[in-house]
């Protein structure tokens, strides 16, 4: 298929854009709007859905590296050129987030995996943990209660080590304990 500069057309084509970007698929009028793949000149690679030069349901962000490589970065919903609805996005850190998203940002009820192998399951508010949810560490504890700002804040219980003999109920404020009870270890 050939790439003509220009050319208002519906239906399917390729179009090539200044500094190097390309898109590929359906067209309505001068916009991209259906199912079509978009590379850019920065190797951002877009493949799914658009609605009148947005992305828009269901698609796949992914990066082009430079030994020819791809790497995953999103994959799920998108409305109005934003991630909104379901998806699941991978971190250059390592870190993995499977979840609800609204405007660019988590927001509802997801899943984080972190690199070092802890694991948050709960709501989200504006990318960061708020609400109810789970929190569990590497080292195998793990905190069931109220977060606050991506914090420990409110109410909650701390189940100290994997085998969750001490446990500490109490009241968090930015992820500091400020009151508690924890039973006496008996030996």
């Amino acid at each position: 298929m050939s790439c003509p500069a220009r050319g208002y057309s519906s239906g399917v084509r390729c179009q090539r854009y200044p500094g190097g970007s390309r898109y590929q698929g359906k067209w309505l009028g001068k916009q991209p709007h259906g199912y079509g793949v978009k590379r850019t000149s920065g190797g951002l690679v877009y493949e799914g859905h658009w609605h009148l030069g947005q992305r828009h349901g269901y698609g796949t962000l992914r990066r082009k590296e430079p030994n020819g490589g791809t790497l995953r970065i999103y994959v799920g919903q998108w409305q109005q050129d934003r991630r909104s609805g379901e998806g699941k996005q991978f971190y250059s850190d390592g870190s993995v987030y499977f979840g609800q998203w609204e405007a660019d940002q988590r927001c509802g009820q997801g899943i984080l995996w972190m690199p070092d192998g802890g694991v948050y399951v709960g709501e989200w508010l504006h990318d960061q943990m708020h609400g109810k949810g789970v929190l569990f560490t590497a080292k195998g504890s793990r905190y069931v209660g109220q977060f606050e700002g991506g914090c420990k804040s409110g109410a909650g219980v701390f189940y100290h080590d994997n085998d969750g003999r001490r446990i500490q109920r109490g009241f968090w404020n930015q992820d500091v304990c400020k009151t508690s009870l924890m039973p006496l270890l008996t030996k």
